[in-house]
């Protein structure tokens, strides 16, 4: 969960690189502070945690707001953060939970906010009604949650708190124990929404009251206002905003005398060395290796390939930075909007997929540094479908496709035509990139170029990061490039992506991918504990989602990071690849 980061699911144990060296003493470096400069892909544009997407992003959240329990990023178990130990588990036999399971917690005794306020159970409440606030666009999150019916608070000790769950949905566990933690008394002064109960909004036959409660709606209205995205953010965690200069950067400020410090010997998750860090977007790669080359920031994540593979074989620079390339939890594809009526049929969208040759292109524009996947599930999970065979480059097949489909070229101009509830509609497709990606670049040429063949028009069309992301969310695009699925070491829940409920303005079901017997084996597949059954769901899930292509499948790709070496690093699987929190300065 990022903010709340459950997004795509797998189990598997990560290699963990650990890298310690002293510098070489002959290396003037640029900084000898305990300050770590962050370099992003893109500008910040909040650090409210519940409303940003972007991996970067979320590094800012988790320095200032906190989990219950989070992963560690050396072996991708949850630990206990603002817990005192594990939070327990009980099967629930008997009452209106029956059949259920609920979970226990206890806040450890010295967290508290900013302003000294305890943090509490109330708070623990207070963020998942937020998460269940249906003014907010949070579907894609609330859908891990669906499961959770009731919160109990302990009336002797708001540190101690229970939660229900009507189901034993197979990430209940890491779902209510990897919340991101608001302060109600600084998130919502007004106490808009102390009288609403949470079991009241989890629950569908009284939630639905509430869509249009003056409260709510107010509500959500603030907590999407600037003023809860950039001026009202306090946490529990160990980093406060300090200077934020759009465009430019972003500060995070060591508090000084953080309640978790004196703790952080027992508990990991609670360590933060750094004084400083501080978040530079540079989108280009071009300026972004010329700042790296000129030392402006200490750590950088996903560079260009070649451009990566050059700095790294500089010996002037490998004498200053560390590069890694661990395997990552994810997935890259290109996303087509199925309820578009150009790409409505699963015919159309099997063509596409054929336009490209990704065996080549991972092997001449990624040097290699990614595998090809044939659908959401990475190879590595024992119930990898092993039966599906990579999509080749083949223009003869994707003609045929496009003909069986209805599409042909009528009037002699190249291009494919076809009439669609009674207009002529030519094949011509809009395809979005971000600029200042060569990557994205040199995949949409191939991609357009290949196109052309087959009598399909693409117009390449660049627009910023925060646009491309927000169109995407709308709905409001017909082909999209340079996409990324993350995952978190839990069994895969596809919810988000391909299920109908998530095919919404603030669900994660871009491509708008609708099938009612996919629908049917993800709600299975989340409540199944029959490990055979469920391993059966996912095997025949993912042949559904391979025949319908609502995306073109790409590659699982490795992480190009660079650390500076006056810092010991940790790097691992976990998004983004390095913790930035444990940094720590090299004596």
């Amino acid at each position: 969960m990022t903010n709340v980061r459950v997004n795509l699911s797998l189990f598997f144990f990560s290699t963990l690189f650990i890298f310690s060296c002293h510098p070489d003493a002959g290396v003037a470096w640029k900084h000898n502070d305990n300050t770590v400069r962050v370099r992003t892909n893109a500008d910040i544009q909040t650090v409210n945690p519940y409303l940003t997407s972007a991996a970067w992003a979320r590094t800012a959240n988790e320095m200032m707001y906190q989990y219950p329990m989070d992963f560690d990023p050396e072996t991708l178990e949850l630990v206990p953060q603002l817990v005192k130990a594990p939070v327990t588990t009980e099967p629930i036999t008997e009452g209106e939970f029956a059949g259920g399971e609920k979970f226990n917690f206890e806040i450890l005794d010295e967290a508290v906010w900013d302003d000294g306020q305890p943090v509490t159970g109330h708070d623990y409440e207070f963020s998942l009604k937020t998460l269940f606030n249906p003014k907010l666009p949070l579907q894609n999150y609330a859908t891990y949650f669906e499961f959770i019916k009731d919160i109990q608070i302990d009336p002797s000790n708001p540190k101690k708190f229970t939660v229900f769950a009507n189901q034993q949905f197979m990430l209940n566990y890491g779902a209510v124990t990897n919340v991101t933690m608001l302060p109600e008394h600084l998130f919502d002064p007004d106490g808009l929404t102390k009288g609403i109960s949470f079991k009241e909004l989890a629950d569908p036959a009284t939630a639905a009251k509430y869509a249009e409660d003056e409260r709510i709606v107010k509500f959500a209205a603030l907590f999407q206002s600037p003023e809860y995205g950039r001026e009202k953010v306090s946490g529990s965690g160990p980093y406060q905003l300090g200077d934020w200069v759009e465009g430019q950067r972003i500060v995070l400020v060591k508090k000084k005398n953080w309640w978790g410090d004196k703790l952080a010997g027992q508990y990991k998750m609670l360590r933060a060395f750094p004084d400083t860090i501080i978040y530079l977007p540079i989108e280009d790669q071009t300026a972004a290796i010329t700042a790296l080359k000129a030392e402006d920031y200490d750590v950088g994540f996903d560079l260009d390939v070649k451009q990566f593979l050059e700095v790294r074989n500089d010996s002037f620079l490998s004498d200053i930075y560390n590069f890694f390339t661990p395997p990552r939890f994810a997935f890259y594809y290109t996303a087509m909007q199925n309820r578009n009526p150009k790409l409505a049929d699963k015919k159309v969208r099997q063509a596409m997929a054929r336009l490209i040759d990704m065996d080549a292109f991972i092997r001449d524009v990624m040097d290699g540094m990614g595998e090809r996947v044939v659908g959401p599930i990475l190879p590595d999970k024992k119930y990898y479908n092993k039966k599906l065979q990579l999509i080749p480059l083949d223009l003869d097949g994707a003609r045929r496709l496009l003909a069986e489909a209805g599409w042909a070229d009528s009037d002699g101009n190249g291009i494919l035509d076809k009439m669609v509830d009674g207009q002529r509609l030519e094949l011509k497709l809009e395809f979005l990139l971000t600029p200042g990606s060569p990557l994205q670049e040199n995949f949409s040429e191939i991609f357009k170029n290949n196109a052309k063949k087959v009598g399909i028009e693409v117009e390449k069309v660049a627009v910023e990061s925060n646009v491309l992301r927000q169109r995407m969310r709308n709905g409001d695009y017909e082909i999209s490039a340079g996409l990324g699925a993350g995952v978190i070491p839990l069994l895969d829940d596809l919810k988000q992506l391909y299920h109908t409920d998530s095919a919404q303005p603030g669900g994660s079901n871009y491509t708008r991918f609708s099938n009612p017997e996919a629908d049917a084996m993800i709600d299975e597949i989340r409540i199944t504990t029959d490990e055979k059954r469920r391993d059966e769901l996912y095997l025949k899930l993912q042949e559904i989602i391979y025949d319908e292509q609502p995306m073109i499948f790409l590659f699982s790709p490795l992480s190009r990071i660079v650390v500076h070496k006056r810092f010991d690093t940790i790097v691992s699987r976990k998004s983004p690849g390095v913790s930035l929190q444990h940094l720590k300065l090299k004596q």
